[in-house]
């Protein structure tokens, strides 16, 4: 049982954004995204709590302040797209009401290696989303997905989300020509 059921609009008292959460389980316990699995936690007729950023689907795009996120729905066990999303399901709906609403979604980035912007590890609050848009399109699968267009809410004092830095291929080959010429 968690401490919080999460099912407040806005941030979680206590809880600054950056904050680093080790877990699901611990993220959960604080109320943050209270949800250990799904990605998006709402309410069908209210709108959504939060949503989590992971390694969920290739049609997520992630700029930091902007993010084009990916509904719920249409994939197999091993994450493989096989059908249509629907916007009447509870977690796509619920994001759907928010950007009518435009009530705030609290943002989780989880461990991603392939997103600049995700932590290095566990999972990190960074602050609160509206709801932009909401829109049925192809995915680069073929299949109808649900995506949500959120953009930051910018607050006094708030800290720019932080980015990871990577090591492309180019980095990679620039500094074993720089180790071999000494």
């Amino acid at each position: 049982m968690t401490s919080r059921d999460g099912r407040t609009f806005g941030h979680i008292s206590g809880v600054g954004v950056g904050a680093i959460f080790t877990s699901k389980a611990t993220l959960a316990e604080a109320g943050v995204h209270v949800l250990r699995q799904a990605g998006i936690h709402g309410d069908h007729e209210l709108g959504a709590f939060s949503i989590c950023l992971s390694k969920g689907y290739e049609d997520n795009v992630d700029r930091g302040n902007t993010i084009t996120y990916v509904g719920s729905g249409g994939q197999d066990d091993d994450g493989k797209q096989i059908s249509d999303q629907s916007p009447d399901t509870p977690a796509n709906k619920a994001l759907f009401i928010s950007s009518t609403t435009k009530r705030p979604v609290r943002v989780v980035r989880g461990a991603n290696d392939d997103n600049a912007y995700s932590p290095g590890h566990g999972y990190r609050y960074d602050g609160l989303y509206v709801v932009d848009e909401a829109k049925m399109v192809d995915g680069k699968k073929g299949f109808k997905m649900c995506t949500f267009t959120l953009k930051r809410i910018e607050e006094d004092g708030q800290r720019a989300i932080p980015i990871r830095r990577t090591l492309t291929a180019g980095k990679l080959a620039k500094l074993r020509k720089k180790t071999r010429t000494g």
